[in-house]
């Protein structure tokens, strides 16, 4: 055989090699890399109300107050406080302070806020004031949705929720019950 013969088959078998060593290559090198394990995450979450204060009944009408608490307002659960106050004239007033504290090892933050109200027979009002059922709660001093941002930080975070139940000093209509039973609900999540 002649020497350009082999030179060229050994070129050939040269670059054959090449391509399916290549071609492994890529095989190899293409394949999807798999991890298996596992991931434990702990935290504790203990986010509750902790404290219910009940305020000085007020009128702000300027008339002998007359508001009064019914009976201790109290923690419920722990996220749910109520309330029962007694309005004998427009412009009665009630305020509590709820403290909600954060104990767990989770940050939390405000979902959702509930009011509820019955009468002294169990029956749900509408929170209106045809009823004679006013409220307001501000949490550490801003609204409800200005406080959904807010974060409760976790081991010791707490914050203030200020409840306030009147009738109004302008109301004409006298409610067809003056005692009013009121819950309030709050939810956190995971900030």
């Amino acid at each position: 055989m002649n020497s350009k013969e082999e030179r060229k088959n050994i070129i050939i078998g040269s670059l054959i090699v090449a391509i399916v060593t290549m071609a492994i290559g890529y095989a190899v090198l293409s394949q999807q890399l798999k991890i298996n394990g596992t991931a434990n995450i702990s935290g504790d979450w203990d986010v509750r109300m902790t404290n219910i204060t009940e305020g000085t009944p007020s009128n702000s009408a300027g008339a002998t107050v007359t508001a009064t608490n019914v009976t201790p307002a109290v923690i419920e659960s722990s996220k749910t406080a109520k309330f029962s106050v007694a309005f004998k004239t427009p412009g009665d007033t009630m305020e509590y302070d709820i403290t909600v504290s954060n104990s767990g090892s989770l940050d939390a933050k405000l979902s959702n806020v509930v009011v509820a109200a019955t009468d002294d027979d169990g029956g749900t009002l509408e929170l209106t004031e045809e009823n004679g059922i006013n409220y307001e709660i501000t949490i550490d001093g801003k609204s409800v949705e200005e406080a959904k941002n807010d974060v409760l930080t976790n081991s010791g975070g707490h914050s203030t929720i200020h409840v306030k139940v009147y009738w109004d000093q302008n109301a004409t209509a006298v409610p067809t019950n003056a005692i009013k039973k009121l819950s309030v609900t709050l939810d956190y999540e995971q900030a």
